[in-house]
């Protein structure tokens, strides 16, 4: 009995306190500029990988890191032509919705986001 309970706290247990894995529906703005994404994020000790996919474009690979209780995470893009990097920033999610900052390089512009946790299709 001890065991059966042990196991089903376990299983139903709040992700840990320091991941930001799965994948996230991320929605902002950047000067006007609307961002709704798909990400799906890795994590590997500090580390973060994955893709973020917007509707009907290609998925764009992130790297990022964990550190002192917060996460960035970039991907690159193009805006008229022009390379650009855009970076998402908040604190280690503790529920299925979090907020934090978009900043896009190298135009020095920024911006704020929601992100939703993507329950995965049984």
């Amino acid at each position: 009995m001890l065991l059966a309970l042990t196991l089903s706290t376990l299983l139903h247990a709040a992700p840990a306190a320091d991941s930001i894995a799965g994948s996230w529906r991320i929605m902002g703005s950047v000067e006007g500029n609307p961002v709704v994404e798909v990400c799906t994020i890795k994590q590997t000790g500090a580390a973060l990988t994955g893709s973020c996919k917007s509707e009907g474009a290609a998925a764009l690979a992130i790297t990022g890191e964990v550190k002192d209780g917060a996460f960035t995470f970039r991907h690159a893009g193009e805006y008229e032509g022009q390379a650009l990097t855009v970076a998402f920033s908040a604190p280690i999610p503790t529920a299925t919705t979090f907020s934090g900052t978009i900043h896009v390089q190298p135009f020095d512009v920024g911006g704020q986001f929601t992100a939703t946790r993507v329950r995965p299709n049984p």
